[in-house]
């Protein structure tokens, strides 16, 4: 027989002890590369989940989220940004959970569930005014006002919204984020003006003139602040309000200046932008060739970076403008391509929600298990204590048994100095039983614990002894005034109204107290209070004796 060896598989990563320097890490590689952040999340996450690190564990989810989206894993991202918001709900980490509640409609903005969207981000933006972030709602309504800026309808709400972006933004002493809630705001304008170009020509120029004024003093303050893409982006939409207007030439001069800062600033999505709008407005002039050129070079970035909506608009550009230059070969390639590529968007589309939906699924039926466990954890605490208060307590007074008597005597003389034991009888019990029924005398006895324990200060304790007998530890008490607590005892128990159970009857108590001396024992202790019981017995009943020193 041969040996057969087995390598032993790599041991795990340990789990790290610095959760925010693993929070770090994770917030970092988000931003400078996804795939590596997705990766090493992983085991973060798994290693927070498993010490209880939840706080932990929720930024990592939500770092996990933003990496997953980049990426393109819209299921994912939602997963881990869920997961995310309900870690921040139970810690009550308001920011965190908006963060996530954000991330969450991001997303779902990207696959087209726009009403989800703004639902979210509602709630994220309720969260951070709750928390007093101003920065942060700022934060998140610059996002919402991006929202309802795609949706064509709702231009005065994406207006109300940016204005008060930028408000909180100037409030929070952060002028650059404002000028970029300002140029988003003049984006709002454009796509009001570009609605309204079909049914409303004066509103749609109104429109395209206050975007125009908006952006250009978008211009000045990013300019102003050295934020060099907030100024390309400001001028690029200066640019189409322009066109809008139906100031080609004004346009021409903005865009040749955008295209100057790009060409010192270099970012491929910017200029796919100017692609896009100047191809657009070449074909418009009736420069036909040219637009072929510009859209096609549009193509290769927009191939690059993976954007199929642009390449969508820039194939109409070129259908329209081969058709124009009389090529209707290219044209009709473009027509194709275009058909093709609306089909492919539909069908990832479609895959995309079922994806979610699936997710939304898995997500609510695992919340309703966790819960279903809850609530049979929490039936089982209640259970469980339940058992326990019926161990420690009389079953019929509800005060502590002879079983936790004993167990408190044992720790008081134990733990404390002066204390003293006093033990009440009620006299004449047994014709209460005989005369009443043994109903009544139940009822009694309850009535007597409720009227004893009620007088009783927050540190003493009152337990049934046996049958009609009670028993009373008092904290701290010696000389005079243990025996005026008992007979203050004693004194509550004569004065209860009887009349409900027993017609004219009265009933008293006789009480022995006897106080504990050092290095007593507790069955040394109960027997001198017993004794002193038996003496108030003899002595006529409804009184208190003081047990005598130990010999």
């Amino acid at each position: 027989m041969t040996a057969t060896t087995i390598d032993a598989a790599p041991a795990a990563p340990a789990a790290p002890t610095d959760w925010e320097g693993a929070v770090d890490e994770l917030a970092l590689l988000a931003d400078s590369d996804a795939t590596a952040c997705v990766r090493r999340a992983e085991g973060l996450i798994a290693a927070a989940a498993e010490q209880r690190a939840g706080g932990a564990e929720m930024r990592l989810a939500y770092y996990a989220a933003v990496a997953h989206h980049a990426l393109g894993e819209d299921r994912r991202a939602l997963e881990r940004a869920i997961r995310a918001e309900h870690l921040a709900r139970e810690r009550g980490a308001l920011v965190w959970q908006s963060r996530a509640l954000a991330r969450q409609g991001v997303v779902h903005h990207d696959l087209g569930h726009t009403e989800d969207a703004v639902d979210l981000l509602t709630r994220a933006a309720e969260l951070r005014r709750e928390a007093d972030d101003v920065a942060g709602t700022a934060d998140v309504l610059t996002i919402l006002g991006s929202v309802y800026t795609s949706m064509p309808h709702f231009a005065p709400q994406a207006a109300g919204v940016l204005t008060q972006a930028r408000r909180l933004w100037l409030a929070a002493g952060d002028p650059d984020r404002a000028s970029i809630a300002l140029a988003n705001l003049a984006r709002t304008f454009v796509e009001t003006s570009r609605r309204l170009a079909a049914d409303n020509p004066r509103g749609a120029r109104a429109s395209a003139r206050r975007a125009l004024g908006l952006a250009l003093e978008a211009v000045d303050e990013a300019d102003a602040a050295g934020l060099t893409r907030t100024a390309v982006d400001a001028r690029l939409t200066a640019a189409v309000a322009h066109l809008l207007a139906g100031d080609a030439e004004a346009a021409d001069a903005v865009l040749d200046a955008a295209a100057g800062m790009l060409a010192r600033f270099p970012s491929a999505g910017q200029q796919l932008s100017l692609h896009r709008i100047r191809s657009g407005q070449l074909l418009a002039a009736g420069r036909h060739a040219d637009a072929v050129a510009e859209a096609g070079a549009g193509m290769v970035v927009c191939d690059a970076l993976r954007r199929p909506a642009e390449r969508m608009e820039l194939l109409r550009v070129l259908a329209d403008a081969h058709e124009a230059l009389g090529d209707a070969v290219a044209a009709l390639a473009a027509l194709r391509e275009l058909h093709a590529l609306t089909v492919r968007l539909g069908d990832a589309q479609a895959e995309r929600r079922a994806a979610l939906l699936g997710a939304r699924m898995e997500v609510e039926q695992a919340e309703r298990q966790a819960e279903a466990e809850r609530r049979r954890s929490e039936a089982l605490e209640e259970r469980n204590a339940a058992l326990a208060h019926e161990a420690a307590h009389d079953g019929l007074t509800g005060l502590a048994n002879r079983r936790t008597l004993d167990a408190e005597l044992d720790r008081w003389t134990a733990e404390r100095g002066t204390f003293a034991v006093a033990l009440l009888d009620v006299d004449h019990f047994k014709r209460v039983n005989d005369t009443y029924s043994h109903q009544v005398g139940d009822a009694v006895l309850v009535r007597v614990a409720a009227a004893v324990q009620h007088a009783l200060r927050r540190d003493d304790l009152a337990a049934r002894y046996g049958g009609e007998e009670f028993a009373v530890l008092l904290d701290g008490l010696s000389g005079s005034r243990t025996e005026d607590v008992c007979d203050r005892l004693r004194e509550t128990v004569a004065g209860l109204v009887w009349d409900d159970l027993m017609p004219g009857a009265r009933l008293t108590v006789s009480i022995g107290v006897a106080e504990r001396q050092a290095g007593e024992p507790v069955a040394g202790l109960l027997a001198r209070a017993d004794a002193a019981l038996y003496r108030a017995k003899a002595d006529g009943r409804d009184r208190v004796r003081v047990a005598s020193a130990a010999a």
